[in-house]
């Protein structure tokens, strides 16, 4: 390689910790739009056509493990985690093994029902006005811990059948889980005990409510949980407990992870774009295209782990059986092939719906819905109450590494 060569795509491709991949996915739609990345160990699909190819067959490409920080902890804050349920979440997932598990989509597919968050709508719209309430008067705030991460575990509240006294307790809970997955890495020994002192603590919790609810029962998620993994009256057993442990951290999880990302994304680029921020605040007509478009320009989940299961090939690439598979939704999102300016962010524009951002196919998001009565509420609340929002001064915006490309901090004034 001579000095002015540009290095390999796989040795240039940092998954999961580059803020703006972009030209990496650009020169890899145009150069090998499937290379291979040794950090992953695996194969990084970038084109639409060919993540289109691997969400609609869930038979030949099935799902796999996404690379954890956790397997980067140190021996000391996995001891504290042994102290309780520290498995890995892998609820709601459609081809899981244990039948237990595929019992549990039911009844959240039916709390998260389209029909269900448009019933949610007046509700998500009062806890919104609740936290706006909260800085609207001191002229500045924190967004993503006063606003972002507040707002999906609020909204889903009631839902999940959370104690108005505990809705704190899973807010935090929340982010410290995020914080382990995502940046454990990056923490001192000291640090990663912390974290891991604060996700026992709030596993703990959860599994009071399923001791709970297998008690008294009420019209809840969480109760529906119980009833469809552990049928009968009987005392709950250890394996049941950290069953129901695991599914309840990964439903308040993935949709508290997404939602976040996608709030504090959708704002920032936003404010980083003046003319579209003014824009809708002038026409509040185009939120509806605007959320879509948000969540294409830089869509909050980076892209999903796919295992394949049979001999295929994509642009050209032969792939064979216990090959993995990075397929980048946002790449996808981005093909010039697809989208006309795709590296623009233009609410105005009438193809955007045509994105990865809600999955696709039978991978599409249980929580699509509501995520988007969320965002639409956010985005109309702030461009109608706090129509002067901008970027404080100085203030670099960072995200954090993960598969969720979520704002550290988003510091506004006004």
């Amino acid at each position: 390689m001579t000095g002015t060569a540009a290095p390999s795509l796989g040795d240039a491709y940092v998954p999961f910790a580059d803020d703006d991949p972009y030209p990496l996915y650009a020169r890899a739609r145009r150069e090998e739009p499937v290379f291979f990345s040794p950090a992953l160990n695996a194969w990084v699909v970038t084109r639409y056509e060919d993540v289109r190819t691997v969400l609609g067959n869930p038979k030949a490409y099935s799902l796999a493990t996404v690379p954890d920080s956790l397997a980067m902890l140190s021996p000391e804050a996995y001891e504290e985690l042994a102290k309780t349920f520290s498995e890995v979440p892998v609820a709601i997932r459609e081809d899981a093994v244990d039948e237990a598990r595929k019992r549990v989509r039911t009844p959240i597919l039916r709390a998260f029902s389209g029909e269900q968050a448009e019933l949610m709508r007046d509700f998500v719209q009062a806890q919104t006005d609740l936290l706006v309430d909260r800085f609207e008067e001191r002229g500045h705030a924190e967004l993503m811990a006063e606003f972002a991460r507040q707002l999906p575990v609020r909204v889903k509240a009631p839902v999940l059948g959370l104690d108005e006294a505990d809705i704190e307790a899973f807010v935090t809970g929340t982010s410290d889980f995020m914080e382990l997955h995502s940046v454990a890495a990056q923490l001192s020994v000291a640090d990663q005990v912390d974290r891991a002192r604060k996700v026992v603590s709030y596993q703990r919790l959860l599994d009071s409510y399923a001791l709970k609810r297998r008690a008294e029962p009420r019209d809840d998620l969480f109760s529906e949980l119980v009833r469809a993994m552990a049928p009968g009256d009987e005392p709950l057993t250890t394996p049941q407990r950290k069953a129901l442990v695991d599914s309840m951290t990964g439903l308040v999880a993935a949709g508290h992870f997404t939602s976040t990302a996608a709030l504090g994304t959708a704002v920032w680029h936003l404010l980083s774009h003046r003319d579209q921020w003014e824009l809708l605040c002038e026409k509040p007509e185009l939120v509806d295209g605007a959320i879509e478009e948000l969540v294409r320009y830089d869509m909050p989940l980076r892209g999903l782990m796919r295992r394949v299961t049979k001999p295929v090939s994509l642009s050209g690439v032969a792939l064979g059986p216990g090959d993995e598979l990075m397929i980048v939704y946002q790449s996808a999102n981005r093909d010039e092939s697809v989208y006309a300016h795709p590296d623009e962010l233009d609410i105005r524009r009438t193809d955007a719906a045509e994105h990865f951002g809600y999955g696709h196919g039978s991978r599409s998001c249980v929580g699509a819905d509501l995520g988007r009565v969320m965002l639409r509420t956010a985005l109309l609340t702030l461009t109608g109450r706090l129509p002067g929002l901008r970027l404080a001064t100085g203030h670099e915006v960072r995200c954090m590494p993960g598969l969720h490309k979520i704002v550290r901090e988003l510091r506004v004034e006004w």
